[in-house]
């Protein structure tokens, strides 16, 4: 999946969450890297290149982003913290 620029390019651009946990966005200008369904800025597409797990993002010496924490496990309350914020709330 993460060889298919092209559609990744699309997922990042619409922050679909269908591809959160496919592939990894890696910002080459700020060394930082996000789940397609951040809610950022999208970056340029010159500088976006794309992983195929967040090990592998670090390893090539990018930074886990803190708004949507990609380092987090999928399920976990880090993972969706403003769900399990609002679970909190409503109980």
């Amino acid at each position: 999946m993460h060889t298919d620029t092209e559609r990744c390019v699309r997922a990042v651009r619409s922050k679909d969450s269908r591809f959160d946990g496919w592939f990894f966005t890696a910002v080459l200008t700020t060394r930082i890297y996000c789940r397609p369904s951040c809610p950022v800025v999208p970056p340029k597409v010159e500088n976006m290149t794309f992983y195929p797990s967040a090990a592998a993002c670090q390893q090539a010496g990018f930074r886990a982003c803190k708004r949507c924490r990609p380092d987090t496990t999928p399920g976990s309350p880090q993972w969706n913290a403003r769900a399990d914020a609002v679970a909190r709330a409503m109980r």
